[in-house]
């Protein structure tokens, strides 16, 4: 095969996650037709042969190795661990092969003591906890720091931490933060200061600020050697890009199949399920609340009131439609992906099975309508045949284009789909675009709204559907919340369950107050079944107080039926309703918690012992319900603001104060 590398502007860290090679100059059909899609002549190339690649390869394992470790639930820390390599071996790969890997494939017990230099791509998912992957890996760490009795574990080990977290959340780049913390109590040396990314603004730029700082202290160490003719900037990029082999004969059963159905325990194997039922909760207004029943008989994971179902959903049929002609192919084309041969730069297993039509590939597998990245822009840079398309994509991509790339993409919200309708002439080849453009489509977090003492045998999800107007004019549907809303009784649901510390107490005695406006209610519709099961029993229940809120009584009270009967029965103590739009003052349940100021503390002091819990949105109403928690203290207690806040983090710290934000 031959390799072209395409020479282009000075590009940030964070881009070179257009990791790989062009393989066969984005030649990529191992039999069959040609790739039908135009590719731009590359302004310089460098044929190397299968045989100097293997060589290459052999060769490698003669060099010092240094391993980059990535936690991920999103794939933001997957796809800058893979830029970050891309540029480790564009600088020092004459003296060291860079291995990336998902942190839970990796041997870290055995592996990790003799590891000579690692980077840790550590992202924070919920209060304040590892991903899925790194659960495992955060375990073994911190019980090992913790024990005190291995201070020289990692003695000889350096290291590098860029955290990944939202600041709207309150442990931000906890993770990160944990991770570096524990590894220096292991005896380990850290290379440069922790960096944090911020999800919430510009996490790219933030990567590229911590690879600035990272590349200069390498360099003046001794634990890598520059390569020959390495600059201190990337100025060349590398698509990643599967083979892809045409399928014109595959038998109309086995194509677009579903995976078969799987344990459910995690996203590596999800569990179909089946719709048993969807039905609308507004009774009006202008917009949509979905009620989802999922049924997991057979399913090997079990769930208890306040766990998560993890969807895998799929672009709608306009969308799908739109990005096949970006692509300039027709939506029945059949095709299969695989791994290029070498792997040099260790492109995952492709998520696209096949044999697949480009209409199922893309429904399931694409996120097409996130903002796209400035990897992205950067891959169609290099596919694009118009000059002057390739150069504003090249800047956009840029250190120099940073505020062009705010003022395009950022600010009007403008997603991958539209960019490629604005360059048309940028149309890479089915292997490049999903191994280049197109980030895969992760699967969405809900929380449960159902109890298994009630529903043994089925999930249920509360989702509010999204539908807004962007700055471009486009009106952007929630990928994830518009495929519920259109589900039929008998669709089949790729599905998983994650656990959660979102729990009602041990004891059912001990008081709770629960906070969940709109859509926040989910978990506690779980809570109130599970006390409904537990009062059928002949349990005797702690004082229930739930704040929930929304627009109009009339119009969006979901489950307002089900919480009347709840109170009638005893499951609820209080319910505390606060509507925003019915009266010209706006009221929102903070307001409500202070005004039963005394009746909250009563349950929320030390000597009650109670448990909070909060659910919903993190940016605005978990802040203020936060703030008016100290309020509450101050005026139940008559305390100065510095002990309402010692108190307040005094129940945190206790693990009576629970949230489950987005």
């Amino acid at each position: 095969m031959e390799t072209t590398i395409l020479s282009l502007p000075l590009i940030p860290v964070a881009t070179a996650v257009v990791v790989g090679i062009l393989v066969a100059a984005l030649l990529l059909w191992r039999r069959g037709g040609q790739d039908k899609s135009s590719v731009a002549a590359p302004s310089a190339s460098h044929a190397r042969s299968n045989g100097a690649l293997a060589a290459q390869e052999a060769e490698a394992d003669s060099r010092e190795k240094c391993v980059i470790l990535f936690g991920t639930q999103t794939g933001t820390a997957e796809r800058f661990a893979k830029g970050l390599r891309a540029q480790l071996e564009s600088k020092y790969g004459g003296s060291t092969a860079f291995e990336v890997l998902d942190i839970e494939q990796y041997d870290f017990a055995s592996k990790l003591p003799g590891e000579k230099l690692v980077f840790l791509l550590m992202a924070t998912y919920g209060d304040g906890d590892p991903t899925d992957s790194a659960t495992e890996f955060w375990t073994w760490l911190s019980e090992a720091a913790e024990s005190g009795a291995q201070e020289d574990l990692l003695q000889g080990v350096t290291f590098g931490v860029f955290g990944l977290g939202n600041r709207q959340y309150e442990h931000f780049c906890a993770m990160g933060k944990k991770v570096s913390n524990a590894m220096k109590a292991l005896g380990a040396s850290e290379l440069l200061r922790r960096g944090e990314g911020d999800d919430d603004r510009d996490i790219d730029e933030d990567f590229d600020k911590w690879c600035a700082e990272l590349f200069p202290a390498l360099d003046a160490s001794t634990l890598v050697q520059k390569a020959e003719g390495a600059t201190d900037v990337m100025s060349a990029a590398f698509l990643a890009a599967y083979d892809v082999e045409e399928v014109a004969d595959a038998p109309t059963s086995q194509v677009d199949r579903l995976p078969p159905s799987g344990t459910g325990l995690n996203s590596h194997s999800p569990f179909l399920a089946t719709v048993t039922a969807v039905r609308e909760l507004h009774a009006g207004g202008d917009r949509s609340c979905v009620h989802v029943e999922l049924d997991i008989a057979g399913c090997k994971a079990t769930y208890d009131a306040g766990d998560h179902v993890a969807v895998f959903a799929e672009n709608s049929d306009a969308v799908v439609s739109a990005a096949a002609a970006a692509l300039g192919l027709p939506l029945n084309y059949c095709f299969r992906l695989s791994l290029p041969s070498p792997n040099k730069h260790s492109l995952p297993e492709p998520a696209v099975a096949g044999p697949l039509t480009l209409r199922c590939a893309l429904a399931r597998y694409a996120d097409l309508l996130s903002a796209p990245n400035k990897a992205a822009l950067l891959a169609l840079a290099a596919c694009a045949t118009d000059a002057g398309e390739a150069k504003r994509l090249q800047r956009l991509a840029s250190v120099e284009g940073k505020d062009d790339y705010h003022a395009y993409v950022v600010a009007p919200k403008r997603s991958l789909l539209e960019v490629m309708q604005d360059f048309p002439s940028a149309k890479p080849s089915l292997g490049a675009f999903f191994g280049s453009v197109a980030p895969h489509l992760q699967p969405r977090y809900y929380s449960i709204s159902s109890a298994p003492q009630l529903h043994p045998k089925s999930v249920h999800i509360t989702c509010a559907v999204v539908r807004e107007k962007m700055p471009t004019g486009r009106v952007h549907e929630g990928v994830a919340s518009c495929w519920l809303s259109r589900l039929q009784e008998g669709d089949r649901v790729p599905c998983f369950l994650r656990h959660s510390t979102f729990k009602l107490p041990r004891d059912p005695a001990t008081p709770v107050v629960m906070v969940g406006p709109g859509t926040g209610l989910a978990p506690f519709r779980g809570f109130l079944q599970q006390r409904a099961a537990l009062l059928k029993s002949g349990k005797k229940l702690g004082a229930a107080h739930l704040f929930f809120g929304c627009r109009n009584r009339k119009h969006d009270f979901i489950y307002e039926d089900e919480l009347e009967a709840a109170v009638a029965q005893g499951s609820i103590t209080q319910l505390h309703a606060a509507f925003s739009r019915e009266r010209a003052q706006k009221e929102y349940v903070q307001h409500h918690m202070e005004a039963h100021a005394n009746e909250v503390w009563s349950i929320l002091c030390d000597s009650a012992g109670g448990y909070l819990y909060v659910c919903g949105d993190a940016k605005n109403m978990a802040k203020d319900v936060h703030r008016t928690l100290h309020a509450i203290a101050v005026k139940a207690t008559g305390c100065s603001e510095a002990k309402a806040e010692e108190l307040v983090k005094r129940l945190s710290e206790s693990g009576r104060y629970h949230k489950d934000v987005w």
